[in-house]
């Protein structure tokens, strides 16, 4: 099993492959008994990988192989985490892996898992580098939640990154009745949204047969924020993989009509599936680029879920957190900008836009809002909410916009 976690955490840090595919696409090779234990690990490790290359340069005495680096590093997540996994059987197989790997390493792995522990760790005297450190959080993101919500709040964020969250299924209303959801002993927490007690949706008869769908509590609420009834005209501007389009369409009971447009032709096919999988008779998919709207008509609702920089959903989307760069918002915040002004334009009268994205940001959020609003005098904020990241959700920002006569 520890092979295998180790072949997968070479694959998503050093390949970079998004977590989520992997073990979507090679869980099945790892042995069942042991795969809620190796996605515990693989996504561990992942969460705290900072702290754990912290902890392995504070002892280390010379430069470490980056192979050897991940070696150590699922090795500690087990020592410092995991208290039902005995430590000599973590050790034994470290040294196992290694002696494939890298045999001249196997006395420096070997005497690191025995000299590092977690409570002998120094950290630094400041209480936003602490944070940063034990939260495996970069410095500036740290900083600027600081700057924008204040201690408190950046502590309860930090924190809430390193959650195995819930997962929540929602009810499709047009193949399923909330009795055989009752039968099946989930909580109910929302709506048509239940927490779902394992991790093999994908394998439920429900999933196969398009009862239920995949989708976070935060997700949810930005559907419902939408608002869409039966009969209106909807257009979900950057839709894939669909989730939240397919969420509104099934609040209408399939009546009216869903346009899901999305830049990139392979995730556009993703939405073509759940419509099918789903069995909904009045949504359509196609490449379109939401930046630049053309020849679309006009809307009652448009959701404009922008691509964002994702400080959201850290705890749901690990790997996230091993690409973080402070210049990301450099390219977001203009693209964001111009896909709200293109959506803009193809708003009824008295219509809507929801502006949503998955980060905790005001840059990102209520400044692009404020800024909108200053340049079209025609639309009017009617509210706005953000959704703190907590242990039961990741978090969201969304705000309602509607066209004057």
């Amino acid at each position: 099993m520890r092979n295998w976690i180790y072949q997968a955490l070479c694959a998503i840090i050093l390949d970079q492959v998004y977590s989520n595919l992997y073990l979507r696409d090679h869980l099945d090779s790892c042995p069942k008994k042991d795969r809620a234990l190796a996605t515990r690990i693989v996504y561990g490790t992942i969460q705290n990988y900072g702290y754990l290359n912290y902890a392995i340069d504070q002892y280390a005495q010379k430069k470490v192989d980056k192979r050897v680096r991940i070696l150590l590093a699922m090795s500690l997540y087990q020592l410092f985490y995991l208290d039902k996994v005995p430590a000599y059987a973590i050790v034994d197989e470290a040294n196992q892996i290694c002696r494939k790997i890298s045999p001249k390493s196997r006395g420096f792995v070997n005497a690191m898992l025995h000299r590092i522990k977690k409570d002998q760790i120094h950290l630094p005297d400041d209480p936003l580098e602490s944070l940063s450190i034990q939260t495996s959080l970069p410095l500036w993101l740290i900083r600027m939640w600081n700057a924008q919500y204040g201690e408190k709040r950046t502590q309860q964020m930090a924190w809430a990154s390193l959650k195995i969250l819930p997962v929540y299924v929602r009810r499709n209303p047009i193949k399923a009745s909330s009795q055989e959801f009752e039968e099946a002993g989930w909580e109910k927490v929302n709506g048509d949204l239940y927490r779902y007690p394992k991790n093999d949706v994908a394998h439920h008869p429900f999933y196969r047969e398009g009862k239920m769908s995949v989708q976070d509590l935060g997700s949810y609420q930005i559907a419902c924020f939408v608002d869409a009834k039966a009969g209106m005209h909807v257009l979900d501007a950057c839709a894939a993989p669909g989730t939240k389009s397919m969420a509104i369409l099934e609040r209408m009971k399939d009546q009216g009509s869903m346009t899901c447009i999305d830049i990139h032709p392979h995730r556009v096919k993703l939405i073509q599936n759940e419509i099918r999988r789903l069995g909904v008779h009045h949504a359509k998919a196609f490449v379109c680029d939401a930046s630049e709207i053309d020849d679309l008509g006009v809307y009652d609702r448009i959701l404009c879920d922008v691509p964002c920089s994702g400080y959201g959903v850290l705890a749901r989307k690990p790997d996230i957190r091993l690409r973080l760069k402070s210049t990301d918002m450099d390219t977001l915040i203009p693209l964001q900008k111009k896909i709200l002004e293109s959506c803009a334009a193809h708003v009824k009268e008295k219509g809507q836009i929801v502006y949503s994205t998955c980060t905790i940001n005001k840059k990102e959020n209520e400044k692009q809002i404020e800024a909108f609003l200053q340049s079209h005098p025609n639309f009017s904020l009617m509210e706005e909410k953000v959704l703190f990241p907590n242990d039961q959700a990741d978090g969201f920002y969304m705000a309602k916009l509607e066209k004057e006569s």
